[in-house]
């Protein structure tokens, strides 16, 4: 064999080998991002808090919610359950309502404050966003507030489909939130394709059964739901309890994947 040969054939083994690796980079990567549970914890901890802690990994963020807000004093049982749930794997973050921007910032920060303070939180769920581009700069200045001590997990709730700006505020936006019926004809935005699935979160309530759960958890896979949460619970609190179909609708999330 001449060394021009040899030579042609050794170039050809490391591009075989360059192709497999990033076929397999590729694969992996593709793998790697797992849908998960997404839980407005609007109940006292006690089962329903335990129960959502051992259905880690799926269950990855739980939002806690004293009394709309951290309430007027730290609360043990909710201390211990947040540190729980965080043991478990768990992000743990606290409820602030923002009135779509109306709401006192120094009241919101304080509030802020208070379940850093108080929890040790994971970061915090900004509810009743606004979703028009003019008040971004509201949403900012709360998100760079956050992120300026521990607990630096922002999630924003506009509950509807907001100017895409918002994307670059929160690091999880819930897009979605409302029931079966309205989930079954929405339609995830145009440029949704062009983020991470891990910015979206869909709060799906009023699915009755377990073959509408069923639908609902693909659809959100198909509409770029890294995070979801369904729920045969209703108005007027369709968060204060865990759906009857819990066990099934992890194994339906651990179906996702992107």
């Amino acid at each position: 064999m001449n060394n021009k040969k040899f030579l042609f054939i050794i170039i050809g083994v490391f591009v075989l080998c360059g192709v497999i690796s990033a076929g397999l980079l590729v694969s992996s990567s593709k793998a790697a991002l797992s849908q998960k549970m997404f839980i407005p914890a609007y109940f006292y901890p006690g089962s329903l808090w335990e129960q959502a802690i051992s259905r880690t990994p799926t269950v990855d963020v739980m939002v806690m919610n004293p009394n709309s807000g951290p309430g007027s004093n730290s609360n043990s049982d909710y201390v211990n359950a947040v540190s729980s749930a965080q043991s478990a794997g768990i992000k743990v973050i606290g409820y602030v309502h923002t009135s779509y921007s109306n709401r006192d910032m120094a009241i919101v920060k304080s509030e802020i404050d208070a379940y850093k303070e108080w929890y040790a939180v994971d970061g915090i769920f900004l509810d009743e966003v606004s979703s028009s581009a003019d008040l971004i700069s509201y949403y900012q200045e709360l998100a760079d507030y956050i992120k300026n001590s521990d607990g630096t997990l922002v999630a924003l709730n506009p509950g509807t489909i907001p100017a895409e700006e918002y994307m670059n505020v929160g690091d999880i936006v819930n897009i979605f939130e409302g029931t079966y019926q309205t989930y079954a004809n929405w339609e995830a935005p145009s440029w949704a394709s062009e983020y991470s699935p891990s910015k979206f979160s869909h709060l799906i309530y009023n699915v009755a059964n377990f073959r509408d759960m069923k639908k609902a958890i693909r659809w959100s896979g198909n509409r770029f739901a890294g995070y979801v949460y369904a729920t045969n619970d209703v108005l007027p609190n369709p968060w204060d309890t865990l759906p009857s179909y819990m066990s099934a609708e992890l194994k339906e999330i651990n179906k996702n994947s992107f």
